[in-house]
């Protein structure tokens, strides 16, 4: 399949529906609630940071971005399951680097799932690397990664 360019935008109120909606289905047992998505979006801009990738009006992904001081942490990266492979993923999470580098961070950090392999491959793609494990992280039992990217100064 054709890689696609989604216009990324700030999420809007309007959103907020469809973004609960693209949280449960691609996270699954993991995924926030809508409380907790708003309580994401609330911290907007002081410690968070979020983007939204919007394909013809369709909302197809979106990532969040949490920052204190120099230290930057992923929170979200998720894609509508038939947009994956497609590289909205990749630009979710250019705009999460680009703006952690804007704000004056040098280090991004994120947990992945042990068992999420194309995730896993995005990330190591755009140089993240293991800094540990964690064992039983997610629901069912399943280890979380702990991966870093070191980011250049502004």
């Amino acid at each position: 399949m054709a890689p696609l360019t989604a216009l990324l935008r700030p999420p809007t109120r309007a959103d907020r529906p469809a973004l609960t909606d693209l949280e449960g289905t691609a996270m699954g047992a993991d995924a926030w609630g809508d409380e907790a998505l708003a309580g994401e979006l609330a911290g907007m801009p002081d410690t968070r940071w979020a983007v939204v990738a919007d394909l013809d009006g369709e909302l197809v992904g979106y990532a969040v971005l949490m920052t204190a001081g120099e230290v930057a942490d992923v929170q979200r990266v998720a894609v509508a399951d038939a947009y994956r492979r497609r590289g909205i993923g990749r630009q979710l999470l250019d705009a999460l680097v680009g703006e952690a580098t804007r704000r004056g961070c040098t280090e991004l950090l994120l947990e992945v799932a042990d068992d999420a392999a194309a995730a896993r491959a995005l990330y190591a793609a755009a140089g993240f690397v293991l800094v540990s494990r964690r064992a039983s992280y997610y629901r069912g039992g399943r280890a979380a990664l702990v991966l870093r990217l070191e980011l250049a100064r502004p």
